[in-house]
């Protein structure tokens, strides 16, 4: 196994303990066990709690990234735009791990100034992909030609967000067909 892989192993037992523990409570020893090793071999590929974390928090950033790149693919005009942020919901139970990941890692980012940066870095980077997403739509005169565009980007990042920190508190507050729904109100507000 590489050294890569080792620390995407390593990372995903990472999430394990964070999903059922919290990341506050997550510590090296318990993702050495949770990996069936010692903590020696977790510092061996990060350097702390907080390097482990923030490579988790890169994985799952990653995952949805790369969920809304499979997503479009092949897709035109709206309905690419709908699959790219349906991508990026908590509309399976195998996705509300990732969920509960990102929302632990926003709360342990509070007072921790770098790691705010580190999830501005990601949410600007959904950001240009989306808004590059709606002026294609805007050329294409799919939606309004007068819509602030990152405006309605964060809206839907707003939207995402709000849809799945609900979802990890409450998991049956909404159904995939309802986030769907809820997408597609929103996206369908800013049509011709």
């Amino acid at each position: 196994m590489s050294y890569d892989d080792r620390r995407i192993e390593v990372a995903k037992a990472a999430w394990q303990v964070i999903v059922r523990e919290g990341l506050d409570r997550t510590s090296m020893r318990a993702i050495a066990q949770e990996l069936g090793s010692s903590t020696g071999v977790v510092t061996h590929y990060f350097r702390d709690k907080e390097e482990l974390t923030l490579f988790a928090l890169e994985q799952v950033f990653e995952n949805v990234v790369e969920g809304m790149k499979a997503c479009a693919e092949g897709r035109q005009g709206i309905d690419r735009l709908e699959q790219m942020i349906f991508a990026a919901l908590p509309l399976e139970a195998t996705d509300r791990a990732d969920w509960k990941v990102w929302a632990a890692f926003l709360g342990y980012s509070i007072g921790r100034e770098y790691l705010v940066q580190e999830h501005r870095k990601r949410y600007d980077f959904l950001r240009q992909i989306i808004c590059q997403e709606l002026a294609d739509l805007q050329a294409a005169n799919l939606i309004q030609v007068d819509l602030d565009l990152t405006l309605e980007a964060n809206a839907l990042i707003a939207l995402v967000d709000g849809i799945g920190s609900s979802i990890v508190i409450c998991p049956e507050q909404f159904s995939a067909d309802q986030q769907q729904y809820l997408v597609r109100r929103h996206i369908n507000a800013l049509l011709t």
